[in-house]
């Protein structure tokens, strides 16, 4: 069951020759907790960083696989409101929007983030469901590279981007919080 989520939006500018690609995300606060079956303590998203890309020169074919430049300092942040709970939670993350500046100028399906290699245009695990709650009050941290994965953005496909050149574009990110099995 799914009951919080979280939307980002990254953004993005794609250009020939040596102009930047450059992708942000900024997080949007939804409300919801997951409630362990033993305690009275809750689990939420309190925060979710941007994911940066940096400045890529898409002449370069080694840069057709960018990873966010923020891979090690990134994160999301989860909030936990009471000590030592039971119970287990999981972190989906999904690319849900195509990449837009005053319409659609790329889609996600042509343009698509990955984790761990795989396209985020479908919901992939950042934590897997059945992850022990943390056994502390407060807040902790998951970051990017959680797992020892990266997100990249795949500039690989044969889809055509000529309508996203030289221009600032964003996409939806979600973040979902589950309880667990």
């Amino acid at each position: 069951m799914t009951i919080y989520t979280k939307t980002i939006t990254a953004a993005l500018a794609l250009m020939l020759g040596a102009a930047p690609l450059v992708g942000t995300v900024s997080a949007e606060t939804s409300d919801g907790t997951v409630t362990f079956s033993d305690e009275t303590g809750a689990l939420s998203i309190d925060s979710a960083d941007d994911i940066e890309f940096g400045s890529i020169d898409l002449a370069s074919i080694a840069d057709f696989t960018p990873t966010a430049t923020n891979q090690a300092t990134g994160k999301v942040v989860l909030s936990q409101t009471s000590a030592n709970p039971t119970g287990t939670y999981g972190i989906t993350v999904q690319q849900t929007g195509d990449w837009i500046n005053g319409g659609t100028q790329a889609t996600a399906a042509n343009l698509p983030i990955q984790y761990d290699g795989a396209s985020i245009t479908a919901a992939q695990d950042f934590v897997t469901t059945g992850t022990s709650a943390p056994t502390t009050r407060g807040l902790s941290n998951k970051n990017f590279n959680y797992g020892s994965k990266d997100f990249t953005l795949d500039l690989t496909g044969s889809g055509n981007l000529t309508n996203a050149l030289d221009k600032a574009l964003t996409s939806e990110v979600t973040w979902t919080l589950t309880e667990g099995a």
